[in-house]
């Protein structure tokens, strides 16, 4: 039986009740400012809080997003889940499917934009049989940047991975 660390698991249990405790609060007026700005045509929004982070939560052309501000209304990335290997980079698709991890179950695909470095395609997978989960982190270019085990984690994506 697996054992988790005691202090990832505390660290879990606070980012998971910061969400609890503030899905549908409406953030500070800068947050809803910036988002504004950038979704003008969006009205149906659902805001959550997770630590420092406000999370719109959207559809926009059929595709979920999950768009990142700080308290201070500054764009932090976006989140896109396009579910599938079609939405990626040709090259990108190619380079997961020639690596070993393409004989695991194909869990979720999502896109990662930032106001200021290059987009992240993150692939996770699991393993058949087994409760072992992947996240490839992946360049538009197909450079694979790393791999996360997120068996024990639950993969969350937040800004702070990509500093």
């Amino acid at each position: 039986m697996k054992k988790l660390n005691p202090l990832l698991l505390m660290a879990m249990l606070l980012f998971i009740s910061s969400t609890v405790f503030s899905a549908g609060f409406p953030p500070p007026d800068k947050v809803q400012e910036a988002f504004q700005k950038m979704y003008p045509k969006v009205t149906t929004v659902d805001w959550e809080r997770k630590g420092d982070y406000h999370i719109a939560d959207i559809r926009v052309k059929g595709r979920e997003l999950n768009v990142w501000f700080s308290d201070k209304g500054k764009w932090l990335m976006t989140e896109t889940d396009v579910e599938s290997l079609e939405a990626v980079p040709p090259v990108v698709a190619k380079v997961f499917m020639q690596s070993t991890m393409a004989s695991m179950q194909l869990e979720d695909v999502r896109i990662i934009t930032f106001p200021k470095q290059p987009a992240v395609i993150i692939i996770e997978v699991e393993e058949y049989d087994t409760d072992s989960e992947f996240q490839l982190f992946y360049s538009p270019d197909g450079k694979l940047l790393q791999t996360l085990n997120v068996s024990e984690t639950g993969g969350e994506i937040y800004p702070g991975l990509f500093k």
